[in-house]
């Protein structure tokens, strides 16, 4: 089984790089509109919180059928399929008018989204490996320039074009482009070659427990990150335009100010991993993202019934200072769950993704609820807690416990 040459990898390189652009612009343009979808459907904060929380159902879904797929058709061929879900259910939500169908769409954004993340995961990981870099945190990257790209259109687009037009055209572009740009990931044979060498534990035998306790904890951290990430994109315009009563174009903004500190994090954390590793850049991002949180969250909550412009800025800056913070996670921790020894990467990945989507569940319902409770600007702590949480855990996060777990 021959190894794909350094020019085949640097290919595929650049190919997941924008599969990842394409990912994050299909998703982007349905968060930074999510306000007015809500509006559509004439649901309080709480109902359409508990519906998107079944997303994370489909997540589940999509994790485990997501190794057996990807032993099946390959994580190449896995991708291009599956992006066909992804823009198809991203589409949906520009057309959904009651609240019943909100967590249909939700399921099928879910599942679909896992399974677009384990096959390009998995190929970063196997990627990673063959140039011994650290290079998940650019991949991912590159899905926030989609991103941001896609939710700094939708500030300009909100007042022209209505939502079904804009999510139609957004996402068939994503699709498309996807396609497009995917055709020189790396082929079957490299997952089959990765399998091969990392058959110590097989796929149809049960993993040993200090390595099922290590990848647990692994997707508690991640779980973490996610609740604190995700949650800017589940509430942050519905925040801002409901909240602090700013126009559905000024509601685009806060999204859009997280994935630009993203974007620049991510690009330049590549090498600070390197210089240290991964639970050092991680502990400072924790702290650091829950801390500007935090104070975005305080700031704006006093200022927004005096200055809504005010609060704006304050919850931007809030914003741009967590996604600094948050921005190397998702990726190390797909870093640290594929580099465990004897294990495939996408039996790994999966793992840490069913694990890490169930108790997100958990944690979307207490935003919901803590929103109904208590209000979306107090239950916000909620997830600025979790990201310090990551700061905490991340004194733990090291491969080397596998052999000697704690």
């Amino acid at each position: 089984m021959s190894l794909p040459t350094a020019e085949r990898v640097r290919e595929a390189k650049i190919s997941l790089r924008l599969t990842f652009f394409f990912m994050g612009m299909a998703v982007a343009a349905t968060s930074a509109r999510f306000a007015e979808i809500r509006g559509h459907v004439g649901i309080n904060v709480a109902l359409f919180g508990y519906g998107i929380m079944i997303g994370n159902i489909g997540s589940i879904t999509g994790n485990l059928l997501g190794q057996r797929i990807a032993r099946r058709l390959g994580t190449k061929r896995m991708a291009q399929i599956v992006m066909i879900g992804v823009g198809g259910s991203q589409i949906a939500y520009g057309f959904i008018n009651a609240g019943w169908q909100v967590p249909l769409v939700a399921f099928c954004a879910g599942v679909s989204y896992a399974l677009m993340n384990v096959a390009c995961n998995s190929q970063g990981s196997m990627i990673q490996e063959h140039t011994g870099r650290s290079l998940m945190p650019s991949f991912h990257g590159t899905w926030s320039i989609g991103a941001f790209s896609a939710s700094l259109a939708a500030g300009f687009i909100a007042k022209h074009f209505s939502v079904q037009t804009h999510l139609l055209v957004n996402a068939s572009i994503a699709i498309f482009g996807v396609f497009a740009v995917s055709r020189a990931l790396l082929p079957q044979t490299v997952d089959h070659h990765d399998q091969a060498t990392n058959s110590e534990v097989k796929h149809d035998e049960p993993l040993p427990e200090n390595i099922k306790k290590f990848i647990l904890f692994v997707a508690f951290g991640s779980l973490l990150a996610s609740i604190a990430e995700v949650s800017v994109g589940d509430w942050s315009s519905i925040l801002i335009h409901d909240s602090f009563g700013l126009s559905a174009s000024l509601a685009t903004l806060g999204y859009t100010s997280f994935v630009l500190a993203q974007i620049i994090g991510r690009f330049s954390v590549g090498r600070l991993i390197d210089r240290l590793d991964i639970p050092t850049v991680i502990r400072f991002g924790g702290f650091l993202g829950g801390a500007g949180y935090f104070g975005g969250l305080i700031a704006s909550n006093i200022l927004k019934g005096s200055h809504p412009q005010g609060a704006l800025i304050a919850m931007c800056a809030g914003y741009a200072v967590l996604g600094l913070g948050v921005s190397p996670m998702p990726p190390s921790y797909v870093s640290v769950a594929g580099s465990i020894p004897g294990v495939p990467t996408t039996r790994a990945i999966a793992r840490m993704q069913i694990i890490g989507s169930t108790g997100f569940l958990i944690g979307r319902f207490c935003i919901s609820s803590l929103a109904g409770i208590y209000g979306l600007s107090l239950a916000l702590f909620f997830p600025a807690t979790a990201a310090i949480g990551c700061g905490f855990l991340a004194y733990r996060l090291d491969v080397k416990r596998i052999g000697n777990p704690a």
